[in-house]
This record gives structure tokens, sequence and C-alpha cells, in this order.
């Protein structure tokens, strides 16, 4: 993602999308039951949801995605906003993630899974770097049935195919090719929130 692109996503997730990542922060604490400890948050943008996960818990929070604009600008967020330590931006891609084997407690990801080039490699990756017992909180959604209402009409206004691209990423990763997946990288302990928070994997390390 270049200088312009960036800046055009960070506009949108500073003003529309805003009010969706501390709710989200705070089901994923809800969800998973995991309040400390170290977390990933995987194709983090601009960080988001990373920073509003260090406000709603107690981890220290890895934040990696593979734009390096991205990255410098969570950087600057961080700093903005008093996370120095609590958020460590990463450059690194969800095929390679650049961390050891069992390495978090906690990895979560909203909305990166839609755009990975090879969903099994990815969550391959991701099941890696867990931790025994860590979970994850991977997926889509906006966290309520109101919000989603509210930013799929300011969304329109802007670009009138979003809610059709919205639902066509999706069923991408409808329930059915999220088992399917599962079955075949070998995960069989997990389960699915697929509500009107959004569809969410929770994947637990054995």
């Amino acid at each position: 993602m270049g200088k312009k692109e960036s800046k055009g996503f960070l506009t949108i997730a500073d003003t529309i999308f805003a009010p969706i990542y501390p709710v989200i922060a705070e089901q994923i604490v809800t969800n998973t039951g995991i309040h400390s400890g170290t977390a990933l948050d995987v194709g983090s943008g601009p960080g988001h949801l990373a920073n509003a996960l260090a406000l709603a818990s107690e981890c220290t929070v890895h934040a990696l995605d593979c734009s390096p604009d991205m990255i410098e600008i969570c950087q600057n967020r961080v700093s903005e906003k008093g996370l120095t330590g609590r958020v460590i931006p990463a450059l690194g891609d969800v095929s390679e993630i650049p961390y050891g084997d069992n390495t978090f407690d906690l990895i979560v990801s909203r909305g990166s899974w839609f755009f990975w080039e090879d969903l099994p490699k990815g969550l391959s990756e991701i099941y890696r770097v867990l931790k025994p017992g860590g979970k994850t909180y991977i997926g889509g959604g906006f966290g309520t049935a109101e919000l989603k209402e509210q930013i799929v009409a300011a969304m329109k206004e802007r670009e009138s195919d979003f809610e059709s691209g919205m639902k066509e990423r999706m069923t991408s990763r409808s329930p059915d090719i999220i088992r399917s997946v599962l079955e075949n990288i070998g995960v069989h302990n997990y389960s699915l929130i697929n509500d009107d928070s959004g569809i969410w994997l929770i994947m637990v390390r054995e």
C-alpha cells in the first residue's frame, strides 16, 4: 500500500470506522478471556485495533503489517497515544510471521484475512506462533448491528459498490470454507462466532 492509499485508508479508519475498534477490543477480551500477556495483531494497518486492545487489557501488543507506510503511521500513533512499549509495530507478512514458535498468548486480526493470498498458510503460521493454550480472534465485522448499519450507509456514499464488495468478501470466508481449511491444516480445537458482531475464528493452541 503506497502513501496515497495509506492516507485514504487512514482517513476512513479515523472517522467512519473509528467507533468499532474499542467495541471489538472489548469483545476480544470478553470472548477469549485473555486479559494479559503478549498479543499479536496481524494486518494491523495504522494500529487502531492494536491500540484499542492495549487500552482494553494489560496485553503488550505487537502490530504486524506488510506495509512500511502503515508501520510508520502506526509508530506515530502509538507515540501520540502514550502507548510506547505497550504496542510494538513490526514489519512482516502473515505468510511468514517473523516470530518464533509458541510466542503469543493472543492473536487478533480484523479484516485482513479477506486479502491473504493463501488462507491455509496464514492460519497455519498464526497457529505456529501461538503458545499452548493461546487463542485467536480473527475475522471481520463491525462489532454490532447498529455500527454495521451506520458504517455501510456512510461508506455507500463514498463507494456505491461498497456493500456488494463487503458481501463478496464475507462469502469468501464463510463458516464452511473456514471449517474446511482448519480440517486440512489439522486444527481441531476452535469455535466460530457468526452473529451481529461479525464472523470471528477462535482457535485454541493445543
